[in-house]
Order: structure tokens, then sequence, then C-alpha cells
């Protein structure tokens, strides 16, 4: 607001609310001469909570924008003297006319009806002054409002009356004449016979005159209210606000009521002087922290200082704040015509310090398995605290391994990871307003053994030799991210081999195929390696075995016998046939014959007796015969015995004999296939037509 050297002084108004929360409000103040001040924080709300540091406000200030208390009032005191007749602008106005229009001017805007003036008057002065009659009303009517038209002419009625002023003399609505003289002191005391009517708190009095008077005036401005302040302006390049002695000069009427002198060389410019004198302005924000010194606002748009009405947005931010409550003050400056004023708003913000987080450890324990763990956060103002374990590998942790806590946003839990190593666990704290606050230790993890079972073949399977057998190894192991690889030692001397691993996430199996060449009990080990050396085993027993059969009597050719008795294992079986009459072919006394395996070794044992026989129509008598065949570790073997032939004593050994041209007769003969198999005869004869008689039979691998 220009003020051209205009000075107002007054007392501050300044209005402090309460903090309060919620949607802000705005704390409206009253500048000394009746204009609305206002400011408002709209940002942060009361009692926010804030993390430690500096703190920004947002919100708004004004002036004049709303509406205002009508507690001023206005007097015009014109100098109506002779000299008020010279040229005002040397083009057909003079200094009275000059002093007219500055009244109305300001006058227009005292009749805003949003405006602080209550009620008007008028005074007219040369060597006397009078009091002139500012409404039509019958009678002198000392005080109109600054926009009343009582007359309803369309004018003003104060503006009427200021327009009827002429060198010593005013036509409205009375008739006053005065004299074309200058005396200050009369005019001073008219002003106060209108300031005395008018029932405002602040009262204001225009004195306007181009120039100096004689006489003290003291003595009337000892009868000036305190609270009338005179605004004199020297009109004129002859004026001043002291010419001569300081006691008769406007300067002294200024300075004993409050008021200001201000000289206008160019009565022209007057009419834009004198509107000033109620004008508003928003001169400034300034804020405090805590009752502390005030701090000029500068991020303020538009910039200050705006002339009111003027709304202005404003933005401040504090120093950095430790925790606990400050309160944040904003404070708008402003003048109006009665002076300067102020007025405040505050909030109340909470800092909030940070939590305090300590993860505790190192922790240690085994891959695969929980491991507690139990950090300390600490945060006893809150608001909103969260926290969260995470781990990350250190060092030695196998690619993709990973770990799980069983509730990691608790403070205290467990954590399993799915390979060994040394980790690294992160425990954050976020209470929603400080930035998070993180610490860390480390996890010791060792190495864990897989484990191993074998489902297939059950513990104690027999085998057939040279066929294929196919174990089965499933294993685990509580290290997810492990890898494993395993081998089979098949137990019969050759090499161990590897086996195929088939596996997911801490599970697979093992499987490797053997063929058994020979015969026997194998205790077979499966071994499960890991990627980190740990290793698992598990035995089961197999079997190897041939199958096997033992008779008493077969014959082929002309005449075909079967097995009598036959014996066959598995299953094993025991067979007698007391006797058997074949004849001619052959007749047999006390037949005999067995097969047993033994399923704990794989052994098997297979016999046959005959106590004797007569053959061929009773050319070849035969008398104690007796074969075995068995199967041990060692081997396929056979054995035979046999009494006496035709009575001639025979025994074990591999004996041929021809009989009379007839027949041959194999005595023990032991006969190996290609194949491995084993046949063992005591007594096998054989004719010339082909007949073939074979008397206490043993085969293996059949």
């Amino acid at each position: 607001m220009k003020r051209r050297n205009l000075a107002v002084s007054g007392m501050a108004v300044v209005a402090v609310t309460g903090l309060f929360g919620g949607t802000a409000v705005a704390v409206d103040g009253q500048l000394p001469g009746g204009t609305t001040i206002s400011v408002t924080i709209d940002s942060p709300a009361d009692g926010t909570v804030v993390p430690r540091g500096p703190v920004t406000v947002e919100g708004t200030a004004s002036v004049g924008e709303a509406a205002v208390v009508k507690d001023t009032a206005l007097t015009y005191v014109v100098d109506v003297s002779g000299s008020t007749a010279a040229s005002c602008d040397g083009a057909g106005r003079n200094v009275l006319q000059c002093e007219v229009q500055a009244s109305q001017a300001l006058n227009a805007i005292a009749a805003d009806p949003d405006g602080p003036v209550g009620t008007v008057g008028a005074v007219i002065f040369g060597s006397s002054a009078a009091v002139a009659d500012v409404r039509p009303a019958a009678g002198d009517q000392v005080l109109t409002g600054p926009a009343t038209d009582q007359n309803g002419n369309g004018t003003r009625d104060i503006e009427e009356v200021l327009g009827s002023m002429s060198q010593g003399h005013v036509g409205q609505f009375s008739v006053r004449n005065v004299s074309t003289g200058t005396f200050f002191p009369d005019a001073v005391i008219k002003a106060t016979t209108v300031t005395d009517a008018q029932s405002e708190s602040r009262k204001i009095v225009v004195f306007l005159s181009d120039g100096a008077s004689a006489g003290n005036v003291n003595p009337a401005l000892d009868a000036v209210p305190e609270n009338v302040d005179i605004h004199t302006f020297a009109v004129g390049g002859g004026s001043a606000c002291q010419t001569g002695a300081y006691d008769a000069s406007l300067q002294v009427i200024a300075d004993r009521t409050g008021g200001t002198c201000t000289h206008v060389p160019n009565p022209a410019n007057l009419p834009d002087v004198l509107p000033d004198l109620l004008a508003s302005e928003l001169s400034s924000l300034t804020a405090s922290v805590n009752g502390g010194p005030s701090t000029p606002v500068t991020a303020i748009n538009p910039g200050l200082p705006q002339d009111g009405p003027a709304t202005v947005d404003y933005s401040y931010t504090t120093g950095t704040l430790t925790s606990g409550r400050h309160d944040i003050c904003v404070t708008a400056h402003g003048e109006d015509s009665g002076g300067t004023g102020s007025v405040t708003d505050c909030v109340e913000v909470v800092v909030n310090d940070p939590p305090t987080v300590d993860a505790s450890g190192p922790y240690a324990g085994q891959e695969g398995r929980a491991v507690a763990i139990a950090g300390l956060v600490t945060d006893p103002d809150g608001p909103n605290l969260t926290t969260a374990w995470t781990a990350t590998p250190a060092s030695g942790v196998d690619a993709g391994a990973t770990c799980a806590f069983a509730d990691a946003s608790a403070v205290s839990t467990t954590v399993t990871c799915t390979d060994d190593g040394v980790w690294t666990l992160r425990l954050t704290a976020d209470d929603g307003l400080n930035p998070p606050v993180a610490a860390t230790t480390e996890l010791t993890l060792t190495n864990v053994a897989p484990e191993v079972t074998i489902s297939d073949p059950a513990d104690g399977t027999l085998v057939l030799r040279d066929s294929e057998v196919t174990v089965t190894a499933p294993f685990t192991d509580v290290a997810a991210n492990d890898s494993h690889t395993c081998t089979v030692d098949f137990d019969d001397g050759s090499a161990p081999v590897a086996g195929t691993v088939d596996q997911g996430a801490g599970s697979g199996t093992c499987a490797a195929t053997h063929t058994y060449t020979g015969v026997g009990a194998h205790l077979v080990l499966v071994t499960v390696t890991d990627d980190d050396g740990g290793s698992a085993t598990a035995v089961v027993k197999i079997v190897s075995y041939v199958r096997a059969e033992a008779w008493a009597i077969s014959a082929n050719g002309l005449v075909t016998v079967g097995k009598t008795p036959h014996a066959t294992c598995p299953p094993n079986s025991d067979l007698t046939t007391a006797d058997l009459d074949l004849a001619p072919l052959a007749t047999v006394r006390a037949l005999h014959a067995e097969c047993t395996l033994d399923a704990d070794t794989g052994h098997t044992d297979a016999s046959a007796e005959i106590s004797g026989a007569t053959l061929l129509g009773g050319a070849i008598s035969i008398s104690d015969i007796e074969t075995r065949c068995v199967a041990t570790e060692s081997g396929l073997s056979g054995s035979s015995r046999v009494g006496t032939l035709n009575g001639r004593p025979i025994g074990t050994a591999p004996t041929t004999i021809t009989l009379l041209g007839l027949a041959t007769v194999h005595l023990n003969q032991t006969v190996t296939g290609p194949d491995g198999r084993l046949a063992q005869y005591a007594v096998r004869v054989v004719t010339l037509l082909g007949q073939e008689i074979v008397l206490s039979g043993c085969r293996l691998g059949i």
C-alpha cells in the first residue's frame, strides 16, 4: 500500500486462538481502522505426528476480504479561505475544487458497504470555522453515512455538501459562511464538535489547507480525544507542514493527535493521494517456533506487500525439530487507516523419534532346520510400527538358496534356509513416519546329511541268477537347495556303480540296475552324497540263486517215462516213490528225490536216490544209486555214486561201459552246458535203438 509519506500509528490488534484439530479454521483479526486481517495454517493439522526434522506449514493470509466492523468515523475539514481560489492544475480548477474532489474521492471509498466507515461529517474554515449541515432533513445534521442519499437525487449527501463549497461558503444543506483568512484553532474546535457526536471507537479527521495559520493551536488540541487522529495535508507549492511557529502549524496538529502531515506540492495530485488514507495492506508474514524469535516467511504467492483486499498462499519450513511437542505460529502483519496490526494462527505438532533396532545374534544352526531368532525393537512413540526380517546370502551359499521365516513380521521368530553357509539377516522397523531403520546380524548354518532308504527290492528278495534287478532308494534332504549323487555297491565283487538320481527340492531317488552272475547273499549298499559332502547309506539284502531239479528215473525214446519222482525248487520239495514197474524197460525200487533252496544264502541242493533197479528185461542190474547237484557262491557242482552194476562195484568215478553191444552205460556223468547250466546223472543208459534211461539225475540252472 502506497502511503506517500503518510504514516499511520495505532495499537496493534493481535488475535490468537487455541490449538485445534481437524479442518483448518481461519484466525481473524481486525486492524486498528476496522479492516479484517486473517491467517490460516491449513497443514499440518493440529496434533499431527511428524518425523524428526524440518516441518513445513502451509496456509493462507488475507486482508480486507471479510466484512469489516464499521467502527471508523471520518470528518472532512476543508480550507475555504480566499487563497484556495488559486489555480490547482492550470486548466480551470482551483485549489478548493481539488480539495473537494479529493475529499469526494476519499468518500467514495468510505461509502463501500464493506468498508469500515460508519459516519462522516464536514467542517469548513477560513478565519473562523463552521460545522456543515450534512443531511437534507430539517435542522442541523452533524453526521450522515458516507453512502447516504437521503434526498434521493443520485448524489451522496456528504459529497453534495462537499460539492457546494466555495471560498468562505458551503451551500448544503444549510448555508454556512466563514471569513476568508486562515485560522487553524477554530477549525480544530469545530472538528472536535463533529467527532464528539460520532460513536465509533476510531475517528479520523482529514484536515486540508493551502496556507499558514496564526495563533497557537495547542489549546484547541488539548480538547481532542485520544481516539481521534488528525491527518493534515499541506496543499500547494506555497504551503508546508510547518511554516513559521511550530505551535501554529499543520505539523503540530498531526503530531499531537497521532496523525501525519503530508505535503502535496501539486494540488492536482490531491485526489490521488487522499483515498490512500482508507487503504489497507497485507505487509508481511512471520513465523516462530515455541515462542522463539520471529522469522520472515518468504515463500508467499503473490509476494508481499499486497493492497487489500488480497489473499496470499504461503509456505514456511522450520529448522530441524527434535522429539516432543512444538508450537508453530504464523503471524500476518498489515495496516489500514488506523495503523498497523497483526493476527496469529498456531498449530501443535508432535515430533516422533525413529525406532531403535537390534538384530541380536550372531545365530547358528543347521540348513533346512528352523533356527530361533529374536531381535529387539524399541519405539515408545509409535504410531504404526511394522517390522520385517529378510535374509541374503553372505558366503558359502549355493545359488538359488532361499530362507523362509515362520513370521517375517515378528521380532521373535524362526528362520529356515535351504542351504548351508553364512547368511545376512536384516531386521527392519518402520514407524510410518521416519525413514525405516535396520540392523543386521549373521546366521551360520552347517550342512545336514541326506537320509536314504531302499524301497525296492524288499530285504531278502530272491533274484534269479542272470536276471536284472533294479535297486530304488528314495532320499530326503532338509536342505531343499542341495544337489545329490549316489553310488550302489552290489556286493558281488564288481565295482560300485553310479546310480541315476532323480530329485526335486529336498527329495529324490537313486536307482541302479545289476545282473548277478553268481549265487549267494549280497548286502547291497546305497550311498547318497549332497553337494556339501554329507552322505547317508542304506543296505538291502538280495539273494541270487538258480533253479534246480532232481528225479529218480526218466526215459526217452521208444518208451517215454516222465521224471519220477520229480522234485524241483523253489519251492522246496521232498518226494518218495516205493516201487516202479516199467517192465520190460525197468523195474525200480525205493525211489526218492528232493530239492532245497536256502533263502538266506541262495544255496541250492537237489538229490535223488534209488536202492536198486533192473533194466532192459534184466540185462542190467544196478544197486545203491544216488546223485546230488549243489549251487553255492563257489559255483555249480554235481556228484553221484553207483554201488554195483551187474555185481561189479562202481563208486563215484565217471565211467562208460558197453554191455553186449546192446547199450552204452554212462556212470557218474557230469554235463555242463554253454549257458552255465549243470546236469548230473548217476546212470544214463543209451541203447542202440536210441532208447535213453536215466537213473538218479539232477540239474542246476533250469
